[in-house]
């Protein structure tokens, strides 16, 4: 089958039960969702989710690829993902290998879109129509929370970053009753004024760990105390939710059933 990739601007020749390389986490989660589970051959260094993964050969990043074992697994069609992994599509793409970058979801709703785009590539419609009703019954019975909140959410990329309108975490915080203090910038991902997030004055706090980030309540409180967050509702409170990685910061599907866990817990922590 052949198909059309609007970030590479070319079409790939995609085969009938295609051997499949995922460099990025949300790819990989969609192509379990479908039941491919047998033809992945290759996932990123990144990939944890599902569990059991220990069997499938990891052979790149983000932003770089172990040319040789690409090379010896062969595959017929290559997922990665856009923003930070773009120029390596495209480098993947100059050299000659079967790349088909998947759109970073901009909202919630663009997870949906992107188990229909990889379905429709790998001629399975029906089953990402299945998959796709599925996790949007799941969506829109989301527990809210019982207090709409300001809330600040962080996540440890090597140093502090937030996020704005337009991202999917935004848009799943806004589903589960809450309101981002960064809600109003037109922005995906950026590195936070710290004065700005104590002048929002922020109810609750959501940190999410990353890789081997070992944080805890009370070393956090005292990182946030260090910038003079001492007089933010949430801190003064002790509202603050400690995520493991791969929470709100997967964009594969399992990133729906994990926002009613997170609701929960918020709904405990008030």
């Amino acid at each position: 089958m052949r198909v059309f990739n609007e970030v590479i601007g070319e079409y790939l020749d995609v085969p009938s039960n295609p051997r499949i390389v995922s460099l990025a986490p949300s790819n990989t989660d969609i192509i379990y969702q479908l039941d491919l589970w047998d033809n992945l051959i290759g996932i990123s260094y990144y990939c944890r989710i599902p569990d059991g993964m220990d069997n499938k050969p990891r052979i790149g990043s983000y932003l770089n690829v172990n040319y040789r074992k690409l090379d010896e697994l062969s595959p017929d069609i290559i997922f990665t993902t856009t923003g930070i992994q773009r120029k390596l599509s495209i480098d993947l793409w100059e050299r000659g290998y079967p790349v088909y970058p998947v759109q970073l979801p901009l909202s919630i709703y663009g997870i949906l879109e992107n188990i229909m785009v990889i379905a429709g590539v790998l001629n399975l419609t029906e089953k990402g129509y299945e998959k796709t009703w599925h996790y949007l019954e799941m969506l829109y019975k989301i527990p809210r929370v019982r207090k709409r909140l300001k809330v600040y959410y962080e996540i440890d990329l090597g140093g502090p970053i937030t996020i704005g309108s337009l991202s999917y975490i935004n848009s799943s915080i806004h589903i589960m009753g809450l309101e981002n203090i960064f809600g109003e910038e037109p922005r995906s991902y950026f590195k936070p004024d710290m004065s700005v997030v104590a002048m929002k004055n922020p109810e609750l706090i959501i940190y999410e760990k990353s890789g081997n980030n070992r944080m805890d309540i009370d070393k956090l409180l005292k990182l946030f105390k260090d910038r003079g967050w001492e007089n933010v509702k949430a801190v003064k409170d002790k509202n603050i939710l400690i995520l493991p990685p791969d929470s709100l910061a997967h964009y594969g599907p399992s990133h729906i059933p994990t926002l009613w866990d997170i609701a929960a817990k918020i709904n405990d922590l008030l």
